[in-house]
């Protein structure tokens, strides 16, 4: 079916049962049939973009705002974007341990939204719940933003190699870009069944040094030459040898 069915008319032409329904098919539901569409209204009813919380402060917290892009959502039908950050007021948590959940609340008459928090999950009139809050009685502890998305599984695993100082290693990763996170691991097992620690620095018996870098193309580990700490220097570990494996993101 083309898109849009309805056309312009002119200032004579008299008004038609059937441009008057191609118009709201059009409005509605992008030309579509009734059976096939739902309303826009309906479609967009959840929809929101650049909406993330965060924490301020102990007893605080933000919908912080870019201009590239603001924090938008639909409340209650209604399209609502913020051109400020928006910032919960102080004094809004109270009482023992709880998980309060955060709201953001549109007032009529104005196109921004406030945040306002409860101990119930459930939606108030004109509210739509952006996330939640760990309190501790005395302070905000956790943040979960619900509408962050989650970093998901690692786009190249190399899966575990022994790892020996003195070594430099070259993995291709695959992702045909510079990798946007890398995360470099340790373990005393082949197959990861240890501890894990993060690896940032090895050593050369007296130096400390980060030990892996990367390209578009792959991923590189060079390893100290300290036969007790050239792979991974940590409080928790230290070791020359074990595994290592490398996560990365594009």
């Amino acid at each position: 079916m083309s898109y849009p069915l309805s056309s312009d008319v002119s200032p004579s032409q008299p008004t038609a049962a059937a441009q008057y329904n191609s118009l709201r098919a059009d409005a509605l539901r992008l030309g579509q049939g009734e059976a096939d569409a739902v309303k826009l209204g309906q479609f967009l009813n959840r929809y929101a973009r650049g909406v993330k919380l965060t924490y301020l402060a102990t007893n605080r917290l933000r919908v912080p705002c870019a201009t590239t892009d603001p924090p938008t959502l639909m409340i209650a039908g209604c399209m609502c974007q913020a051109v400020t950050s928006v910032d919960l007021p102080a004094g809004q948590f109270s009482g023992s341990a709880a998980t309060w959940y955060v709201f953001a609340q549109r007032t009529a008459g104005n196109t921004t939204f406030t945040l306002v928090i409860n101990t119930s999950a459930t939606e108030g009139p004109d509210q739509r719940i952006i996330g939640e809050a760990d309190w501790d009685g005395s302070a905000i502890i956790a943040v979960r933003d619900y509408f962050t998305t989650a970093l998901g599984a690692a786009d190249y695993n190399s899966g575990w190699f022994a790892a020996a100082s003195s070594t430099l290693y070259t993995k291709a990763h695959g992702l045909s870009q510079y990798p946007r996170l890398v995360i470099l691991e340790h373990s005393t097992s082949a197959t990861g069944a240890s501890e894990l620690l993060p690896i940032y620095v090895g050593t050369d018996g007296t130096n400390a040094s980060g030990i892996f870098s990367y390209d578009a193309t792959n991923i590189y580990v060079k390893t100290g030459s300290s036969g007790s700490t050239g792979v991974v220097q940590n409080f928790r570990r230290n070791s020359g040898g074990g595994y290592v494996r490398i996560s990365a993101w594009k």
